[in-house]
Parts: C-alpha cells; structure tokens; sequence
C-alpha cells in the first residue's frame, strides 16, 4: 500500500513539475498556434491593412497573388511594395521612415522578413486557391470569412479560432446556402478533404 502511495504521489509530482520545468505558464502555451485568437506578432514594418485594403481599397490579392494559384497566399515581395513607393513616399514621419525602411531593403536586396499571423498545423491541408476561386465564382465567400474585416484593422493579427470545428462548421453552413439555391452542396465534411 505504501509503495503505491508513494508511486501516486512520485506522479503528482512529475505531472505537476513537468509543465514548469519546459516553461509552461498556461493552457495558452500549449494550444496550437491555430486556436491563437488575438495572435499578433511583431512585424519588422507595421503594414497597415487598413490603410492600404481599405482607405486605398487595393484587392489583397494584389499582394497576395499566390491566393488563387497555391496552397498558400504567401506575402508580397518587395517589387510588389515598390510599384507603388517608388512614388509614394508617406505623408508623415513616420510613414516616410516605414517607406524608407521598406525601399532600402529592396535596394540592398534583403527582403522583409514578415512574420506568419494564420498558421495551421502541419496535419491540416488547406488550400487557398479553393477557397478563393469559390469567392471569384461569386458565391458570397471572401477573405473576411477566415482572415475577417482585415480592411478595418492596423497590423494583422488573427481574428478566428481556425479549429477543426470552426471549419467544419463554416463547410455546413455554405452547404446549407447551396442546397437554398438549388445548387449541390459542394463543401467537403469528409476527413480526408482536409487530414491528408
């Protein structure tokens, strides 16, 4: 009986210590990056997608060209930034210093090292230019259903939980909308359209 007792509480212990022992400070640290709602990295230049999707309403696929071509939407490469700065240089210090920033990296060649704010697991597939060609077929579907009102917002940050359920309930709904049209329910719920 006391070797038991001694084996439970040798466990308590381990359990307990363990998550302070790797640097564990709550249940966020061990969440996957995905479920990260609020998730705003630091970024090297503070892009500004108001400014630019919505006061200036560029289409984000304008910099995010890879969006219906690729898995991934990727970020633009500095040209992309520069066809527009080589003549817009900012309006206040601010803004001028960004640009500058932003022009001498393209000069010397060293890119902006962006940081990745929309991060699924490596178990998860999706793909962008699915989702965004169902957007371009004009069935009602954007950006802002996963990314949200991203036009509203200063630096990007995650607005969604981006779960499993969360997707599969987007998926149930769009089929809903579909079957109200008349239309085959297009929207996969099977395992595999995403675990592959």
């Amino acid at each position: 009986m006391n070797a038991k007792l001694a084996i439970l509480f040798l466990m308590l212990t381990i359990g307990t210590a363990m998550p302070v022992l790797l640097g564990i400070r709550d249940t966020f640290d061990v969440q996957l990056a995905n479920l990260h709602t609020g998730y705003q990295p630091e970024q090297p230049i503070p892009y500004s997608h108001r400014l630019h999707a919505g006061y200036l309403n560029i289409d984000c696929q304008y910099c995010h060209t890879a969006a219906d071509q690729s898995r991934h939407a990727g970020v633009p490469n500095l040209q992309t930034c520069m066809n527009c700065h080589n003549t817009v240089k900012g309006n206040t210090t601010e803004s001028k210093e960004r640009i500058a920033l932003l022009a001498s990296k393209f000069a010397d060649g060293t890119g902006v090292e962006w940081k990745k704010v929309h991060n699924n697991p490596d178990f998860v597939y999706f793909n962008h230019m699915t989702h965004v060609r169902i957007a371009k077929n004009g069935e009602g579907f954007t950006c802002q259903e996963c990314h949200g009102p991203m036009e509203n917002e200063g630096v990007a940050h995650q607005q969604n939980i981006l779960s499993m359920g969360w997707c599969v309930n987007c998926h149930r709904t769009w089929n809903e909308e579909y079957k109200k049209q008349g239309w085959e329910p297009a929207a996969p719920l099977n395992c595999d359209a995403c675990h592959r």
